[in-house]
């Protein structure tokens, strides 16, 4: 190779060019990166942290009162996974958040929730209880309230990190700042009771029912319940997905390969989160009777032929 004119790369800066020949890093790579790491988010951690803000943290001073699983991904502050975040909200006593809607698509998954928690969609009342993972698809009205004496706790998935991306990102608040309830709706096809779908389910493994749902709903991401007996594992695989693993009953490992500076192994109860992002190599083993929630991004990358998976059994 010859050598360039002095300052040519200098000229080739000034006007916004990159050589191709010489770039600071490749930008074609023979497997995707895996530069956001597998992490567990206890919700012990962060009941106690969302109880502590009740006390300064109003609804009229924040949008939502949450906190969200930041990835520790060197320089990201707000992705659990590239493309979902995951964010537990607490609601105080006879408290109701403004109402919004956003091209985001959304979800909350029940942990803690008395009676008399619920979210409105389109101005429909949805009571929710735990275990229930309700759906408010993308620029759908919804807001939430809590009628009873107790905190109610839940976590919120969306994909924000791909709207982000795709610099597609709308929001507005409700014009009257809470929604008008119409009417209730207990059996909303927005409300699923995940753990009951995974235990009347099919068997895909021994001990192990899959059951999945939403999908006329949400565009972008895919929600699978996983019932599994107490030592039934899934077998160990890596894809293309971004994963949320959160566990609605009982515990399971997740044991996952080739975690730097940090545990291959995670332990997650109820209301935990593991994030799993793309090929990453994990198996998850129940240790006592268990029902796990998994969300993912499974259908964008289908739509886009982007999806692979390596099972190792």
């Amino acid at each position: 190779m010859g050598t360039a004119l002095d300052g040519y790369f200098d000229e080739l800066a000034e006007r916004s060019f990159g050589p191709g020949w010489a770039k600071p890093e490749p930008s074609l790579y023979p497997e995707p990166k895996r530069d956001f790491p597998p992490f567990h988010w206890r919700y012990t951690d962060a009941r106690a942290a969302l109880h502590a803000a009740g006390e300064f943290v109003s609804v009229e001073f924040a949008e939502r009162r949450n906190l969200i699983c930041v990835n520790p991904k060197k320089g990201n502050t707000y992705a659990s996974t590239p493309n979902l975040v995951a964010a537990y909200q607490m609601v105080l006593p006879h408290e109701s958040p403004r109402a919004h809607h956003h091209t985001p698509s959304a979800l909350r998954v029940a942990v803690d929730v008395p009676p008399g928690t619920y979210t409105v969609v389109d101005g429909t009342r949805i009571d929710m209880a735990g275990g229930d993972v309700l759906l408010t698809p993308n620029w759908r009205w919804h807001g939430h309230g809590n009628d009873s004496d107790e905190e109610a706790y839940w976590i919120d998935i969306l994909d924000v990190p791909l709207i982000h991306q795709l610099r597609a990102m709308f929001f507005e608040t409700h014009p009257d700042l809470r929604q008008t309830i119409e009417h209730a709706d207990p059996a909303s096809p927005m409300r699923f009771a995940a753990a009951e779908l995974a235990r009347s389910a099919p068997e895909i493994a021994p001990g192990v029912r899959r059951a999945a749902f939403g999908a006329d709903h949400l565009l972008t991401i895919e929600l699978e319940a996983l019932s599994l007996a107490g030592g039934a594992s899934l077998p160990a695989r890596r894809t293309t997905t971004s994963s949320l693993l959160i566990p609605l009953s009982g515990a399971v490992v997740v044991d996952v390969e080739d975690v730097e500076d940090g545990a291959s192994t995670f332990t997650a109860s109820r209301g935990d989160v593991v994030a799993i992002p793309p090929w990453w190599r994990h198996r998850v083993t129940a240790g006592e009777d268990a029902v796990v929630l998994r969300a993912s991004d499974e259908p964008l990358l289908r739509h886009l032929r982007l999806y692979r998976e390596e099972i190792s059994g």
